[in-house]
């Protein structure tokens, strides 16, 4: 097991360091965090062999995340994760104008993962600490002022990751605030259940097996922004209700994906109103034959979004070398709706000084019975 070093990592440059953070459990599973932007680096689950192997895609130093094309691997990703339309939004009568990020727009006039200065460009507070069910933690926190990226209100936020003694990492994301603001954040990590051996090109994730808990997306436009509308998947390419392999949703033609090339989607969930927001429901199965590799995802949000980063192209050169291209990895990113404050149908992502708001997402590592 190579785990990422913190003399290595951290660069050695005072422009460019950062702490790195190893929690572990008595089964062996160890998972490593950063400083800079509240980051999930490294995840070592077992195969049905017991041999221990980094499934979450990334980098050996910090100035990998920092100069990255994808400059999400593993970030916290707020205020408010995916795009907001126009770069702006209403709250009661006023108007408010966040930066102008996505490139994926032309001209680019669209707001992206919180702007340009955000959540995942930000070296957080952090303090480890043992539950008192005796498993390792780390407690990130980060304060953003009013007017940061164009959002009202000052927000405190916390994020902490806990490795549970089941083989669970369990994630909860925090935010108070003293105005109306909108909140939506997420954990953008790509996986690969795949163990390191074979070609870097073949190393990707066509063949695992996605099952999500979503007989719809959110449709969007040509600039991945919703319309508004939910388009139900079934006899569609893009229904993993049953399990089915990630390549076999790309062969077939869809106005929602890039065909033989990728997708990012949002899925609404398949969950039953609940007062009790903190209760957790099924989100998504990934799962690898040859290693046996398994994860499950739960969670308290009513949307995930899945993208298998299409837009990677060699460039970003990962951990041990490996050059990431499309379908190095893929994002599960559990989350609400993306452009909630534009779309008045969608559940609201509101928060203000009564309203706090609580994020909870387990990522379950299991294996598969041969």
């Amino acid at each position: 097991m190579k785990l990422l070093s913190a003399s290595t990592f951290s660069g050695g440059s005072p422009a460019s360091s950062a702490e790195l953070v190893t929690l572990r459990n008595r089964n062996g599973l160890v998972a490593q965090f950063t400083d800079y932007g509240a980051r999930w680096v490294s995840m070592w689950v077992p195969d049905r062999e017991e041999r221990l192997s980094d499934i979450v895609l990334g980098f050996d130093t910090i100035d990998g995340y920092r100069t990255a094309g994808e400059k999400y691997h593993g970030a916290i990703v707020g205020r408010v994760c995916g795009r907001i339309s126009n770069a702006r939004f209403r709250i009661g009568g006023q108007e408010f104008l966040l930066a102008s990020n996505d490139v994926y727009g032309t001209p680019v006039r669209n707001h992206l993962h919180g702007g340009i200065d955000a959540f995942h460009n930000r070296y957080w507070k952090f303090r480890t600490y043992i539950s008192p069910s005796g498993e390792e933690a780390v407690e990130f926190t980060n304060n953003s002022q009013s007017g940061e990226e164009g959002y009202p209100g000052n927000l405190q936020v916390k994020v902490t990751y806990l490795l549970k003694a089941n083989n669970t990492l369990r994630m909860e994301c925090e935010a108070t605030t003293d105005h109306p603001t909108p909140v939506n954040m997420t954990n953008h990590a790509f996986f690969n259940l795949q163990s390191p051996s074979g070609p870097a090109e073949r190393k990707n994730v066509l063949s695992h097996n996605l099952t999500l808990n979503a007989s719809a997306i959110i449709e969007c436009n040509g600039e991945l922004i919703p319309t508004g509308r939910l388009l139900p998947v079934g006899g569609t390419s893009l229904d993993f209700r049953s399990p089915r392999t990630i390549a076999s949703s790309l062969v077939e033609e869809h106005p929602q994906i890039q065909k033989d090339k990728g997708f990012s989607l949002a899925y609404a969930l398949d969950t039953e109103e609940s007062e009790a927001s903190d209760e957790l429901h099924f989100a998504a199965r990934l799962s690898d034959a040859l290693s046996g590799r398994m994860l499950e995802i739960y969670t308290n949000q009513p949307s995930v979004q899945v993208y298998n980063g299409y837009f990677m192209d060699g460039t970003d050169i990962g951990k041990d070398n490996t050059p990431y291209y499309a379908s190095a990895g893929i994002a599960i990113e559990t989350q609400g709706y993306p452009d909630a404050p534009n779309q008045p149908a969608f559940p609201s992502i509101l928060i203000d000084e009564a309203k706090q708001y609580h994020h909870i997402t387990e990522y379950c590592f299991t294996n598969m019975s041969r």
